[in-house]
């Protein structure tokens, strides 16, 4: 009977394990590509014959030359990496306090226009990133932060979709906890941090780590906002690298992908639905 149940569920293993493959071959390819030889990976990059270009997982000489440019002889890649560094972390902790601060506002206080100005939020939730590159760009040459990390800092530490989110995790919390903490006459900061933060952690920590992902990725404002190209980030560069240093990429990758994949690892038990209460609540 067990057997027979085990046979059952087969083919859906197949198909989740098809499933996985298909998403987690990229990573396994840039795996496989950063310890090739420069050489080869040019010649398996070189489209310039006709002809189908096999795909190669195995290398034929295990190297690490890709990762010794990385690491020893081009330090501009590390000094990438760590401006990519300098430009996420800032923005990520800026943005999760101020989206979770206006979603308690928005989410519990009442005030006068507060649906309004809500609808506003969705209303730049909408909008795509590019329509705002030159009003932020006029603001920040007005302000004098244009070349600096602090035009991409300080407009990322604001996000509609953060407000969004934490909102509806906000929402959930019983009306009942805050009036109970008002009678015993505890203040809002009080009620925001004992009571609101605790209840959302599952939010704060998808929030932390998808806000994460969207400003370490960042192209288009370190472009607009920076004359310098010292202070470009990874992303960037890599976006830039030609055929011939093509194995650097890979290399670049597996070092990029390691912040992301350890944030994830250490808050992986408190990710959970934004649209649910922690279960301490």
């Amino acid at each position: 009977m067990k057997k027979l149940k085990k046979l059952k569920k087969l083919p859906k293993y197949i198909l989740l394990a098809a499933i996985a493959a298909f998403f987690l071959f990229p990573v396994i390819y840039m795996l496989a590509m950063s310890v090739m030889t420069s050489e080869e990976v040019s010649r398996i990059l070189d489209f310039s014959s006709d002809g189908f270009k096999s795909i190669d997982l195995i290398p034929q000489v295990f190297s690490l030359e890709q990762y010794y440019q990385v690491f020893f002889r081009r330090a501009d890649y590390l000094l990438e990496f760590w401006n990519s560094i300098i430009i996420t972390v800032p923005t990520v902790i800026g943005q999760t306090v101020v989206c979770a601060l206006a979603a308690f506002a928005f989410g519990k206080l009442e005030f006068p226009g507060r649906d309004k100005l809500f609808f506003v939020y969705i209303i730049l939730l909408i909008l795509p990133t590019q329509v705002t590159l030159v009003p932020n760009y006029i603001v920040l040459n007005n302000m004098g932060l244009l070349n600096s990390f602090l035009a991409v800092i300080l407009p990322g530490m604001f996000s509609a979709f953060g407000v969004c989110l934490l909102r509806q995790s906000v929402r959930y919390i019983p009306d009942a906890f805050i009036e109970a903490a008002r009678m015993d006459g505890a203040s809002y900061i009080n009620i925001f941090l004992k009571i609101i933060l605790p209840q959302i952690k599952g939010g704060l920590v998808t929030l932390f780590l998808l806000c994460f992902i969207d400003n370490y990725n960042l192209i288009e404002q370190p472009l607009a906002y920076f004359n310098d190209s010292e202070k470009y980030p990874l992303a960037v560069t890599m976006s830039e690298i030609g055929v011939n240093d093509a194995g650097i990429v890979f290399a670049c990758g597996v070092m990029f992908m390691i912040p992301p994949l350890l944030i994830y690892y250490i808050g992986q038990d408190d990710v959970s639905s934004p649209f649910t209460l922690s279960d301490k609540g």
